[in-house]
């Protein structure tokens, strides 16, 4: 496993893999759905729609900003559900998109293959634990 490990993960890991006694595997997975309304009778809020990797520290502020925005939509649309969903779901479905992305650009620099110039030099930008913390957990500019 330390060999595999020398020769798939990025050095960082790879030295982490080295020195555990007892290595073990907690995966890093993001989930993003097509749709946070559905059928005009589910919405899906927070994590249920939207899991980003914990870079972004965003898990609670995102299903507090869905819950208020689903309310906001809701209300706006009265008795018809099924366009306040839709409103909703067109407000806080890019907003999700963009929290995965931002998540996928701060976890980059653990991969071991990043194929593009583009992924190479994000990559290079949060090698250091400094950068990554400086850019975890703080506004992004996402628009809410």
């Amino acid at each position: 496993m330390r060999q595999a490990a020398r020769r798939l993960l990025s050095p960082q890991f790879a030295e982490v893999v080295e020195k555990t006694s007892q290595p073990f595997i907690q995966s890093i997975q993001d989930l993003e759905t097509p749709w946070m309304a559905i059928q005009g009778r589910v919405a899906l809020i927070g994590d249920a729609a939207f899991v980003a990797r914990p870079h972004v520290g965003m898990g609670v502020t995102k299903a507090a900003a869905d819950a208020w925005s689903l309310a906001r939509a809701l209300e706006a649309h009265g008795d018809d559900i099924a366009a306040g969903l839709a409103a909703f779901e067109a407000e806080r479905l890019p907003y999700g998109r963009a929290v995965i992305k931002r998540a996928r650009d701060l976890g980059a620099y653990m991969q071991a293959q990043l194929l593009t110039p583009a992924e190479r030099e994000l990559a290079e930008r949060h090698r250091k634990p400094e950068a990554v913390m400086t850019e975890t957990a703080v506004s992004t500019g996402i628009a809410a």
